[in-house]
C-alpha cells in the first residue's frame, strides 16, 4: 500500500512538471492549456516583421581576450504588416564565448520611406555554426508618437534570424 503511495506522488509530480514544461514551451499559461485545445506553436504563427535583405556596412573586432566582442553595423530592408516597406539601421555587440555561444546586443531604429519611425533594443544568444550564427532574441520597441509604429509602443517581441531567413519578428502577447 505504501509503495503505491509513492508511485502516485511520484507519477503526479512528473505530470505537472511535465505539463509546465509544455506550457513554458508553447507560450500558454496553465489556464489557457486546459481551455484551449488549439495550441500552437511560434513557427506556425505568422510573423508582423519579415526581412528580406541585410547589408552590413561595417565590422570591427573591439575585444579578444578573454573573450571575442565584434561590433556589426547593418542595414535591413524589410516589411512590416499594415506599414510596409521599411528601413532598420541596426548596430549589434556581439561577444562569443569559449564554448561558441555568441550573447548580442543591439539596438537600432526601424523607419519608413515618409520618415516615420520607432528605435529598439534587443538581447539574443545562439550557438557559433559556420559563417552566419543565426540568432534567438527578445526586442524592446521604444515610445513612438508616429502613428504608423504606435502598435509597437513599449512593447515586446521575440524574433529569429537564420542564414535561410533574414529575420522575422512575432509580437509577444
Amino acid at each position: 500500500m505504501q509503495k503505491t503511495k509513492y508511485f502516485f506522488i511520484i507519477v503526479g509530480f512528473l505530470y505537472l512538471i511535465l505539463i509546465t514544461s509544455f506550457t513554458f514551451i508553447y507560450g500558454e499559461n496553465l489556464k489557457n492549456f486546459f481551455m484551449n485545445s488549439n495550441i500552437s506553436k511560434i513557427n506556425e504563427l505568422e510573423p508582423f516583421y519579415i526581412a528580406t535583405k541585410i547589408e552590413c556596412l561595417n565590422s570591427k573586432e573591439l575585444k579578444s581576450h578573454p573573450y571575442i566582442m565584434f561590433k556589426d553595423v547593418c542595414v535591413e530592408k524589410a516589411t512590416i504588416k499594415g506599414v510596409g516597406k521599411i528601413v532598420n539601421n541596426e548596430t549589434f555587440v556581439n561577444t562569443v564565448l569559449e564554448n561558441k555561444i555568441v550573447f548580442g546586443q543591439g539596438n537600432g531604429t526601424i523607419s519608413t520611406e515618409d520618415g516615420q519611425s520607432i528605435s529598439w533594443k534587443s538581447f539574443d544568444a545562439n550557438l557559433l555554426k559556420g559563417e552566419y550564427p543565426g540568432y534567438r532574441g527578445i526586442i524592446y520597441f521604444n515610445s513612438t508618437l508616429d502613428h504608423k509604429f504606435a502598435f509597437l509602443n513599449n512593447t515586446v517581441a521575440i524574433y529569429e534570424s537564420d542564414s535561410d531567413t533574414i529575420r522575422s519578428i512575432w509580437l509577444w502577447e
